[in-house]
Parts: C-alpha cells; sequence; structure tokens
C-alpha cells in the first residue's frame, strides 16, 4: 500500500510540474522564400492560398519537369488529403500554373 501511495504522490507531483510550467514561445525565422512569379492566373491563387500550410520551399524541392497531370495530382492532394481550402477551379489554375513555372508544360499561348 505503502509502494502504491508513493506512485500515486509522485504522479501528482508531475501533473503539478507540468501545470505550472511556464508556456515555451518559439520565434520562427521571417519568410524568405517566393513563389516564382508569373502572370498566370494560379499565381495569384497560390500565392494566397499555399503559403496558408507550407513555404514556397517545398513547391520549389519537387521533383523537376513535373507535368501538369503530376502538379494537378499533387494539388488535389492537398485539396483531398490535407484539407487545402481549395474550389476544383482552384486546384486546376494552381495545377497549371506550377506545371508551366516549375514542370515542363508550355503557356497555352505558345
Amino acid at each position: 500500500m505503502k509502494y502504491l501511495n508513493m506512485m500515486v504522490a509522485g504522479a501528482l507531483l508531475g501533473v503539478a510540474l507540468i501545470v505550472s510550467a511556464a508556456p515555451v514561445t518559439i520565434t520562427l525565422p521571417q519568410e524568405t522564400a517566393q513563389l516564382r512569379p508569373s502572370t498566370h492566373p494560379g499565381y495569384v491563387i497560390a500565392t494566397q492560398m499555399c503559403a496558408i500550410c507550407h513555404s514556397a520551399d517545398y513547391i520549389n524541392q519537387q521533383p523537376g519537369k513535373m507535368t501538369l497531370t503530376q502538379w494537378t495530382a499533387e494539388v488535389t492532394k492537398m485539396q483531398h488529403v490535407y484539407g487545402a481550402p481549395l474550389s476544383d477551379d482552384q486546384v486546376k489554375q494552381i495545377g497549371e500554373y506550377l506545371a508551366i513555372t516549375y514542370g515542363n508544360e508550355k503557356p497555352a499561348s505558345q
């Protein structure tokens, strides 16, 4: 019984220490990564929406020369798997922007 009382007292002490601990503050560095500028309408959407969840560095680190299908699949994954608040039209526009700017797709006007 003495052992059980010691265990309970230790657990309560541990909880008390956790509850009374000062909150930890973390200062993140200033974001410096940016998306490559473009006149494509997907650029504006990507600038506004993608940074909600991750840095532009994440896009820069993707394999080079991805196709329109691959980029659109990545953005669709962000929408359906990770819950990015994107409409299907926004997914299409961002996919096109990324495929043209970071991938191997040519702009429609060429």
